[in-house]
């Protein structure tokens, strides 16, 4: 086929040309399952050999072992020099015995339950090694044949289990990669659900904030509308009107309190004459005096003629100067008050009426109108935020799953270098492939 392509000038297909092979993510489980499958029969193929060695090498072990428990001393050796030997050998074979205890050779084949096996044996016989070394060294002079055959024995055992090594060694970057990719898929699966779910719920607030964002404007038309109408208009007036009389009001306050100020510093010094009981007041001029101190818009206009007889009182001791000087400011205040007094309680009673009207006016709508157009303006602005907040989840989601497929394709790459996966929408929206 290839040769009639090239005779006809037909490019070959580039996964063709290398000899890619193409799979659906769905379809990923059952591979890596018959991947996985694959190799845990290779494995125990390879390990059903290694186990009946095992054993053997175990029960040679053992008798080895209890060969050199039980042996006799022969030849002619120094008294210390066997004394040395035996209790050394008694190390020797206690940490044999512990040594065989720990290694149960397993009946599963599982690629892990080896694993285990193998790091936890070769630990023990490492361990074995490591303690009994010392000891070996005097046992083996006392007992050279019996020493023989139990450093023999630990040989065998340690060439066996350097093979099982092997096998695991060989398997295990596989073994570990399919691990890793079911680990990655279920990620990716996870991360697709939960941007699908993301999206629906985003398109939902999208479509809810239009929706809110119509219903403001309507909200916003109809207060327009309504400001713009003569209920409004009358409102404006009265405010405007309002506005008007409270000035005016302010401007009275003003023109009664400037009589009444300029005596504030002579009022004040009369007060703490009389409460120090250095000059006395009638009690009603001393109410009058208050009044006047705190609020002289308030004040009895009978005050002021009062106050011009206290003025004149020798027993004041007040000097020539000042005592004119406020002569005059009372006499003016006597004179005017009654009249700025009267301008007052008329600006005041306009200003209570236009007041009362505005405030009798049915104001309801308006309120209503404002009221709703806040709370709309305030939903649309709380969905805004939520629309805000996931689109950046969204963007933290999709980031993560392209991650997490970077690192399946990986993990995938270690177990066949020419596999291309298909990912479904959205999860890429495209094909991957491995070069």
């Amino acid at each position: 086929m290839k040769w009639i392509k090239k005779l006809f000038g037909k490019k070959e297909d580039s996964s063709e040309e290398r000899g890619l092979k193409e799979i659906n993510f769905e379809d990923l489980p059952s591979w890596l399952d018959a991947v996985s499958q694959k190799i845990s029969s290779r494995v125990e193929k390879d390990v059903s050999g290694l186990v009946k060695e095992l054993e053997v090498s175990l029960l040679a072990l053992k008798e080895s072992n209890s060969r050199l428990a039980e042996a006799k001393v022969e030849g002619d050796f120094d008294v210390r020099a066997v004394k040395r030997a035996k209790s050394n050998r008694e190390n020797v074979t206690k940490q044999v015995a512990t040594l065989t205890d720990k290694i149960r050779v397993q009946d599963s084949r599982d690629f892990r339950v080896l694993e285990s096996f193998y790091g936890a044996s070769t630990q023990s016989l490492n361990t074995c090694l490591e303690h009994m070394n010392q000891s070996f060294k005097y046992t083996r002079g006392v007992f050279p044949e019996e020493s023989k055959e139990v450093s023999e024995s630990l040989a065998s055992l340690g060439k066996v289990f350097n093979e099982l090594g092997e096998v695991i060694r060989v398997n295990k970057r596989e073994m570990d990669a399919i691990e890793a990719a079911h680990s990655n898929m279920n990620k990716v699966q996870g991360l697709s659900a939960s941007i699908t779910a993301e999206e629906i719920e985003l398109e939902s607030r999208n479509r809810r904030v239009q929706a809110l964002k119509a219903e403001t404007s309507e909200a916003s038309q109809a207060l327009e509308d309504f400001r713009k109408g003569p209920v409004w208009q009358s409102l404006q007036n009265l405010q405007t009107e309002l506005n008007a009389s409270r000035e005016k009001l302010r401007k009275a306050e003003t023109g009664l309190s400037s009589l009444v100020l300029p005596l504030s510093g002579h009022l004040s010094r009369i007060k703490k004459l009389h409460e120090s009981s250095r000059y006395t007041l009638k009690p009603e001029v001393k109410k009058q005096l208050d009044i006047c101190l705190e609020a002289p818009v308030h004040v009895n206009p009978s005050f002021f003629p009062e106050l011009q007889i206290i003025f004149e009182d020798n027993a004041l001791d007040m000097q020539t100067q000042k005592k004119e000087k406020a002569l005059l400011q009372v006499k003016s205040a006597i004179s005017n008050f009654p009249e700025r007094k009267k301008e007052y309680l008329e600006a005041l009673k306009e200003f209570e009426a236009k007041k009362s009207e505005l405030e009798s006016s049915n104001t309801g709508k308006l309120v209503e109108l404002e009221h709703k157009e806040s709370e709309l303006l305030s939903r649309v602005r709380s969905l805004e935020e939520d629309i805000d907040d996931s689109e950046k989840k969204l963007t933290s989601l999709r980031e993560e799953l392209e991650y997490q497929k970077k690192k399946l394709l990986s993990n995938l790459s270690l177990i066949d270098s020419d596999l291309r996966v298909n990912f479904p929408s959205p999860v890429s929206g495209g094909q991957h492939e491995f070069s």
